[in-house]
């Protein structure tokens, strides 16, 4: 991965925490990894179009990742 890519996706990651502590959310928790959640919790969500967007799966790989390193199971 080149310099500037990794730094686009940093900041595109660190811009979906923000939005999702500006929402209410966790500071260490995307915004992808919340909806993941809800979708768990058969709440309102927008996992469908979030993994459309951003491909099959995103969602529940963030919270995977979210909930590996907030360990709190």
């Amino acid at each position: 991965m080149t310099g500037f890519k990794h730094y686009c996706e940093r900041v595109l990651t660190a811009g979906s925490v923000f939005l999702n502590v500006v929402l209410g959310g966790y500071s260490n928790q995307t915004f992808s990894a919340r909806n993941h959640q809800w979708h768990k919790e058969n709440r309102l969500n927008a996992v469908k179009y979030i993994d459309k967007l951003l491909g099959k799966g995103h969602c529940s790989q963030c919270w995977a990742y979210w909930k590996i390193r907030d360990h709190k199971w």
